[in-house]
């Protein structure tokens, strides 16, 4: 646990430190600032048909976020802030999870600390960002905790189905959770599982008519906004799974063994779902890491289970339990220092690329100054946390946008010819780099 610590320790230096400054980390932050900044000021939260915006998330997090960020300064910062906290409660909750499947704390903080490392090392987009997903997993993993708890004391499960309810309102995309609790207790009991599952059901239509009242049919159309789904984006994000396949492989070969253990049970249900989500959802376009998180934790889980119960794996028959677990923390380590990206060496080590981020913060601030001189709306294309920070409105989305090219509802022409009718101005990395100056590269998180 002490290795995987330090290594969860050092990777977080980073996006940590990164958080403070305010340049654009992944394009969905100033999508998420602007409709955090819509929620908090009673404005509008899911536009009409004819906007070039779009809002297919649910609205929870937007109006926590952003209420939040009325009452301390910045919707930005503190979505970054719910990101990092919401990273360390999941720690604690794979711990509790691990706890009550395997009866080990200790095996469960080694899950935990490989989580936190692999997350941000891997997912350094979301990690520190200002975006729900992460602290939507934290309100699901709280709910997982609460069920297998309650499952265990044989229990009814409806309170924390009824929490997955309410974190499908925060996130929608956080699947395997919810399914797995589904379908344990519909393949334990599916006569005592009717009603809650029945009652839960109930909450998320409940849930959607309230929306759908309180947000009109624009609510369900933004919702449902057409995405392009091919098997080749599948295939550019599969490679990602890499950083998984060796817990995977460890968990794997402990839960065959040990595969009539209720730990072993849960736990494959849990990843094998996870797994199906991920490669689904990574089917649609415009779906990038969030959909592996799932899968992540339930691997994080895994582990944590396995070596609590290393003694059903044939390597701790051959070398011996503590020496079977050694080798899975120290596998579990080599894979993530044997990689090119130690950002957070750089933070401690190199002066330029600390300074590279405070010229960034100044040369946002210069070119929003010079973004807030040009009258009427404005589309900022390549970075549009500068057009928020000069005070515009968002009114061009690229999701949108670009869906509106892959379903080939629109040209590039059709599009341009839209901006030009409704006077929105359009700012290219050129015209930020005149408004800039020569640094203007940097605008992004480097």
């Amino acid at each position: 646990m002490g290795i995987l610590a330090v290594l969860a320790s050092y990777f977080l230096i980073w996006p940590v430190w990164r958080a403070q400054f305010p340049i654009e980390i992944w394009f969905t932050e100033s999508w998420n600032a602007f409709h955090q900044d819509a929620a908090a000021a009673g404005l509008g939260l899911y536009p009409g048909a004819d906007q070039l915006i779009v809002n297919n998330y649910p609205p929870l997090s937007f109006f926590v976020v952003g209420g939040l960020g009325k009452l301390f300064g910045d919707s930005l910062f503190v979505g970054r802030a719910l990101s990092i906290i919401g990273l360390l409660a999941i720690a604690v909750e794979i711990v509790l999870a691990v706890r009550m499947l395997a009866g080990s704390l200790l095996a469960g903080a080694v899950g935990a600390m490989w989580f936190v490392a692999i997350m941000a090392h891997n997912a350094t987009r979301y990690v520190g960002a200002n975006d729900p997903q992460i602290a939507g997993q934290a309100i699901m993993g709280a709910a997982l905790v609460w069920f297998l708890h309650r499952d265990k004391a044989k229990a009814s499960p409806l309170p924390p189905l009824l929490l997955m309810v309410l974190a499908g309102f925060w996130k929608h995309n956080i699947i395997a959770i919810p399914a797995t609790a589904i379908l344990w207790l519909c393949f334990h009991d599916w006569r005592s599982a009717a009603r809650p599952v029945l009652i839960s059901v109930g909450a998320v239509v409940l849930g959607l008519g309230a929306c759908g009242a309180i947000f009109g049919s624009a609510f369900f159309a933004n919702l449902l906004t057409a995405r392009a789904y091919s098997l080749g984006h599948l295939v550019s994000q599969i490679g990602h799974l890499q950083w998984l396949a060796l817990a995977a492989v460890m968990w794997g070969i402990w839960a065959w063994f040990d595969r009539a253990s209720y730990a072993a049970r849960f736990t494959a249900l849990h990843t094998a779902v996870a797994l199906l989500s991920c490669l689904t959802q990574w089917l649609g376009d415009g779906v990038f890491g969030t959909a592996a998180f799932d899968l992540t934790i339930a691997l994080a889980i895994g582990t944590g289970a396995a070596l609590a119960r290393i003694a059903a794996s044939p390597a701790a028959v051959a070398i011996g339990l503590n020496r079977a677990r050694v080798a899975v923390v120290v596998a579990l380590a080599l894979r993530l220092v044997l990689s090119g990206r130690q950002e957070s060496a750089q933070v401690l080590l190199d002066p330029q690329f600390r300074a590279r981020y405070a010229a960034s913060a100044e040369i946002m601030a210069t070119a929003a100054a010079s973004v807030s001189r040009i009258p009427g709306p404005v589309y900022c294309k390549l970075n549009n946390l500068v057009c928020r920070a000069a005070g515009k409105a968002f009114v061009v989305d690229d999701f949108k946008t670009d869906q509106f090219l892959a379903t080939g509802k629109a040209t590039e022409a059709d599009i341009a010819a839209m901006l030009q009718s409704r006077g929105i101005t359009v700012i290219e990395s050129s015209a930020l780099l005149v408004a800039a100056g020569p640094q203007s590269a940097i605008l992004k998180s480097p």
